[in-house]
């Protein structure tokens, strides 16, 4: 009988979700005939949804732990071989609840179970820089041990996005270049503010005259705002219209030739279509070496101590811009103070 796999993506993070995308060509290289499930939040289920590799998704509508309980049980009822959860959240008493909810055979965690270790539990402990004196590993990490400990030894880990036959078109730009800013992030010490984007966008579109820039809008009221902001550079600045699903996002980043994004999902998607990206992080050296850019052109520039992204001199942003449009398959970090 094929083994089925059920991975969990219910805290709805889309960063997460597009990095849990490497694991699936790898898993049915391994295994041919495997049948692959995800547990996922309504906010990230885009990126598995239309995923060749993903036979069932079981999808959380909420946070809600009730609705994290019928997810899980949905999920009871496909006698899962396998679930895994790539979190160190075992604490949470909601991952409890989904893993219980679940039942599958055989559990492969990060860490040990902290109430109810099974004995058919594999841990698969490691330094992931969460310990003191330990060097932080980037989140794929935990998904190459997973396929590792599994015995499949991927050649490289690649996230695998795939949109589904209803993304939006993107028109394609006659002349110059395509840059998608995307301002938003988790936190407000992450996210660019409307001020400094604003200086940002200006920047650009005085030293770039050929360069045309898309901004990507996160709710209604930002989106008007940067209409409002943007509406006297409007032959080469356009404002995405807020959409309640993430795919014309993705969309957009999958046409641009380079990206400018806080520490976000943004990062991961440019790095699944290897797009040049300017990563902007706060100094959280958890954050800079959990989630760093794989693409092969980066330029990861982390606020001073104490400060956040929009703290960051636009200059520094505009120098990283220059080196990168010059140096292809070039890749920096630069701690500012």
């Amino acid at each position: 009988m094929a083994q089925r796999i059920l991975i969990l993506s219910h805290d709805n993070k889309i960063g997460d979700a597009i990095v849990v995308t490497g694991l699936f060509k790898p898993l049915r290289a391994h295994w041919p005939d495997c049948e692959i499930g995800v547990l996922c939040g309504g906010s990230n289920a885009a990126l598995y949804r239309h995923h060749p590799d993903v036979k069932w998704l079981h999808v959380s509508s909420s946070r809600n732990v009730f609705a994290r309980m019928w997810a899980g049980a949905k999920a009871r009822f496909k006698r899962y071989d396998i679930v895994v959860h790539f979190g160190l959240d075992l604490a949470n008493p909601s991952v409890q609840i989904v893993l219980n909810m679940v039942n599958a055979k055989k559990r492969f965690l990060f860490l040990k179970h902290p109430t109810k270790s099974l004995s058919n539990d594999v841990v698969m402990d490691g330094d992931w820089g969460y310990r003191p004196n330990t060097q932080a590993q980037h989140y794929s990490a935990r998904h190459r041990r997973f396929l590792n400990t599994l015995g499949a030894w991927p050649a490289s880990y690649h996230y695998d996005i795939h949109l589904g036959p209803n993304a939006p078109a993107v028109p394609h730009q006659r002349d110059g270049l395509l840059m998608v800013i995307n301002s938003q992030s988790s936190a407000g010490n992450k996210s660019f503010s409307l001020p400094w984007l604003q200086v940002l966008v200006k920047t650009v579109y005085a030293q770039y005259p050929n360069m045309h820039l898309q901004v990507l809008s996160a709710s209604p009221g930002l989106e008007k705002a940067m209409r409002d902001m943007f509406s006297a550079l409007a032959d080469r600045v356009k404002v995405t219209p807020f959409a309640p699903t993430v795919t014309p996002s993705l969309a957009m980043i999958q046409s641009a030739d380079l990206v400018v994004t806080p520490d976000t999902y943004a990062v991961h998607a440019a790095s699944a279509w290897n797009k040049p990206v300017i990563a902007l992080y706060e100094p959280s050296v958890l954050s800079v070496d959990s989630w760093e850019p794989l693409s092969d052109t980066y330029a990861q520039i982390i606020a001073p101590s104490g400060k956040a992204v929009s703290d960051i001199d636009v200059s520094d942003v505009m120098r990283a811009l220059d080196h990168l449009l010059v140096h292809p398959k070039s890749r920096e970090r630069v701690f500012l103070k």
